[in-house]
């Protein structure tokens, strides 16, 4: 459809994507309206989006919103980055990362990411606006972007230091 409107000459054209809801099943109902929306979000076709047959109308705008996120259309919330977690990682990650989400959800449109390790980490948080990145038995490294802006910092102390580096960064706004 969108390459004959441009055959057309229609380029500004907006295109509407919209989802009606095919399966009792949420997490089925969640993953087509995700593959059905998000893949033409990513490919850059679609300038809207709408849901239905959703029974609750704030569910279907919350599952819009976390879809146009991950599309790179709009940003509503805070994004977090993680590596899954391997035998370098010495700290407990989802643990770890669920007591930093608590702290930093409400700071919409950052990007925080929280990596096992120093080996890989740096590189796969090179997106982020902030990372916390394991350096050690009981260290972590804090990053602003891709500079390494505090070393081995005990973990007892790191979500303080990263909270104090996102306010002294601008970013921090009160819950």
């Amino acid at each position: 459809m969108v390459a004959r409107l441009h055959a057309k000459g229609a380029n500004a054209v907006p295109l509407w994507l919209r989802h009606a809801r095919r399966s009792d099943d949420p997490e089925a109902a969640l993953l087509q309206v995700a593959v059905d929306l998000g893949s033409p979000l990513c490919d850059g076709l679609g300038d809207g989006v709408s849901l239905a047959g959703f029974d609750e109308p704030s569910a279907a705008l919350d599952i819009a919103y976390r879809i146009l996120q991950g599309a790179r259309q709009r940003t509503t919330r805070t994004e977090y980055i993680s590596c899954p977690s391997c035998g370098r990682t010495l700290f407990d990650l989802e643990e770890t990362t669920a007591r930093i989400k608590a702290k930093t959800e409400h700071l919409k449109g950052v990007k925080i990411a929280v990596m096992g390790c120093i080996v890989n980490g740096p590189g796969e948080m090179a997106d982020a606006d902030f990372g916390y990145v394991g350096s050690g038995l009981g260290k972590v490294n804090l990053f602003y972007g891709k500079s390494l802006v505090k070393r081995n910092i005990p973990s007892e102390n790191a979500l303080e230091n990263l909270i104090s580096l996102i306010k002294e960064k601008g970013k921090w706004v009160n819950p």
